[in-house]
């Protein structure tokens, strides 16, 4: 599968930090949509991302053990991590737990919040102020990093039917300091990113982040259990300083943080 090498820093460059974004719930304002939507970003150091190749061709073996002819190809959290196969989605989250300098961020908007913003029911503008809230967080945790400030490499999974130009184009415009950001530092996250296919070991990886999100957030708020896988990753979601602040930070809402802040479960995930 594809990962960049052990590529080393040019003289007083920055080192890198490679970050991996995939989504979960959809964009969509009907009846049958998502009562979410999430994006979510695995932030690995370079000098640590084998472990993202080492953890998705574990997984794959896993999964594909009984079809060995098939591991090559890309887990998805739909596919492969039903709710029929508790097992699967245990033994992702203990393994994803193991990475131990990986950095988790997790942006979630919920639909009944969200559809009172002005424009937000067209999807490409809700992706793209979405994908814009989540790399802000993102070029703060690298501009943060523990041991100095990092270089992030930002690889989002390709979603089908929408214009990723669009997307980049929307970002270029708040980067260049059209719009308030609030100091954002726009400098730490290499330009621009880009939008890869499901064959990026990260993003297969993300996107499992994000289905252990989904899991938790699609259970009942009084549900403790449903949270459960979620939990045992509690230790990566990036903080504005070790122990410090998750709100807004490592976790933010779009809209009412008691969608989160409500839950059985949030003390526990709050708690580093």
């Amino acid at each position: 599968m594809l990962t960049d090498g052990p590529l080393q820093p040019s003289a007083g460059a920055l080192p890198r930090v490679d970050v991996y974004v995939d989504e979960t719930g959809d964009r969509g304002f009907s009846k049958q949509s998502s009562a979410f939507f999430a994006m979510t970003a695995l932030m690995v150091p370079q000098e640590d991302d084998w472990n993202v190749r080492v953890t998705a061709g574990g997984l794959r073996a896993l999964i594909h053990r009984s079809r060995p002819q098939n591991v090559s190809k890309p887990l998805h959290w739909v596919d492969h991590f039903k709710k029929k196969h508790p097992e699967r989605r245990l033994y992702a989250a203990r393994q994803l737990a193991l990475m131990p300098s990986a950095k988790v961020v997790h942006v979630v908007a919920p639909k009944d919040d969200v559809r009172r913003y002005s424009g937000m029911k067209d999807g490409v503008r809700f992706y793209n102020y979405t994908t814009r809230i989540l790399l802000e967080r993102v070029a703060w945790a690298a501009h943060g990093w523990d041991g100095g400030a990092r270089s992030a490499v930002v690889r989002l999974g390709s979603v089908k039917g929408m214009d990723h130009s669009d997307t980049l184009g929307y970002l270029d415009w708040v980067r260049q300091g059209r719009c308030e950001t609030w100091g954002v530092p726009w400098r730490h996250i290499k330009w621009p990113p880009k939008w890869h296919g499901t064959d990026w070991d990260g993003i297969q990886l993300a996107d499992i982040h994000a289905g252990l999100l989904n899991a938790a957030l699609t259970g009942d708020p009084n549900d403790e259990a449903c949270a459960e896988n979620l939990l045992l990753c509690k230790h990566q979601l990036h903080r504005r300083a070790p122990g410090g602040t998750l709100l807004g930070v490592g976790v933010k809402v779009i809209g009412n943080s008691t969608f989160i802040t409500g839950r059985a479960w949030w003390k526990k995930w709050a708690v580093a």
